[in-house]
């Protein structure tokens, strides 16, 4: 939940749209509580708009799907209670942390790409559909090249362009 969460936070959608919470039969009154509180949130939201943010979710999904992101997730237990291959127990703060920054990464690289496919294909094409730094998407262009996912295919009045795979 957490990850979806920071994820839901990245898009612009925000966190407060997933509620998530154990209660067992016998807690009526917190349940009741809960729903209350989950119906007033969503009301002073307003409706969600899910055209406006298609790329965001896209990207979302394919980023929760993403190997590494859920690997990170699966290992988190053992490796912050039971230690790592070197028997060192993390910090559960310290891995968070690196999760929260791989999972942005790989959010990003995902919004790119699919800003790519949808025909953006320079930086400062990608720039004005995704709004990112334009530092920040060469910086992960490159990181995708090296993976096969993109490829830069030419110039077009003096500035690269790339075409997803």
């Amino acid at each position: 939940m957490r990850c979806t969460q920071k994820l839901l936070g990245l898009t612009g959608i925000g966190e407060e749209r997933l509620h998530l919470a154990w209660v067992s039969s016998a807690e009526a009154q917190r349940f009741a509580e809960l729903t209350t509180a989950v119906t007033n949130s969503i009301k002073d939201q307003g409706k969600f708009d899910h055209e406006a943010f298609a790329l965001e979710l896209g990207a979302a999904e394919m980023t929760l799907k993403d190997e590494i992101v859920r690997w990170m997730v699966g290992k988190e237990i053992k490796i912050t209670q039971d230690g790592d291959v070197y028997g060192r127990k993390w910090d559960i703060e310290k891995y968070e942390l690196i999760l929260d920054s791989v999972l942005e990464r790989e959010y990003y690289k995902n919004l790119i790409y699919l800003a790519i496919k949808e025909g953006s294909t320079s930086v400062r094409e990608i720039n004005k559909r995704i709004g990112l730094d334009l530092q920040l998407i060469s910086r992960l262009i490159a990181d995708m090249e090296k993976t096969n996912k993109v490829e830069f295919t030419g110039m077009e009045n003096k500035k690269p362009v790339f075409a997803a795979l």
